[in-house]
């Protein structure tokens, strides 16, 4: 008997073609607004049939890259590659198999830069968002859901703050991961209490461009989360209220 090799997954005719026309798009630096070539002249360029190129055309429809305008053709849309981290974020956490523990370390090492950093480069508009943020998380103190929002929110203010927009892709990466685990622990007034206080903090430091102190306790803050998260966790594995 023959013995045989396994090569891995081939890559489909319609996979082919969506990241040749994703490599189409970013070594002409198109934008949001920027139209492709017809359909004739995609066809020509790429060298398929109609059909694998409008397969192509829908999975990057999907994905939010391009969209269709009836009579007009297809255009290049404003990408918000935050937003596609965010919706991959439950499938991440499955099959990548995180677990809160990783999702904390990585917030303590990630965050307290980003802290830091967004306290040189923050603007009044940046600052003006975070209060808003911190505004909405008092006002909501015993809704938990939309307290979380908020709070989500501010740390995605903070990472657009820093204004380096790698950041922001990063935290979005890892947001509805720290928000899908939250829903799963017991929630109480004097955590989201405590919670508003290190917001408070962070919000002072950075408004006074103080970077250290940003740093410090933006650790601290997510030091307690861990923590309080674990031990609630190890109640409930003891199956105690």
């Amino acid at each position: 008997m023959t013995e045989t090799i396994e090569i891995g997954k081939r890559e489909t005719m319609v996979e082919a073609v969506a990241k040749a026309l994703i490599t189409y798009i970013a070594t002409n630096n198109l934008r949001g607004g920027d139209q492709l070539p017809s359909e004739r002249e995609l066809v020509e360029m790429v060298g398929v049939s109609r059909l694998p190129l409008r397969e192509a055309l829908c999975i990057l429809k999907g994905l939010g890259i391009v969209e269709s305008r009836h009579g007009k053709g297809v255009f290049v849309r404003d990408l918000d590659v935050s937003t596609i981290f965010g919706m991959l974020s439950p499938l991440l956490r499955t099959q990548a198999q995180v677990e809160m523990p990783d999702i904390v370390e990585v917030r303590a090492l990630l965050e307290a830069s980003i802290a830091e950093r967004a306290a040189a480069h923050r603007t009044e508009e940046s600052l003006d968002v975070l209060r808003a943020c911190l505004d909405g998380m008092r006002a909501n103190l015993m809704d938990i859901q939309t307290f979380i929002d908020h709070d989500m929110a501010f740390h995605q203010e903070l990472a657009k703050a820093t204004s380096n927009p790698i950041f922001h892709v990063f935290m979005a990466s890892i947001t509805d991961l720290l928000r899908e685990v939250q829903a799963k622990y017991p929630d109480k007034r004097e955590y989201r209490e405590t919670s508003i206080r290190y917001h408070e903090d962070i919000l002072e430091a950075v408004q006074k461009q103080e970077g250290e102190r940003a740093r410090s306790v933006m650790e601290a803050h997510i030091r307690e989360v861990g923590d309080r998260i674990w031990q609630e966790s190890e109640g409930l594995a003891r199956g105690e209220a």
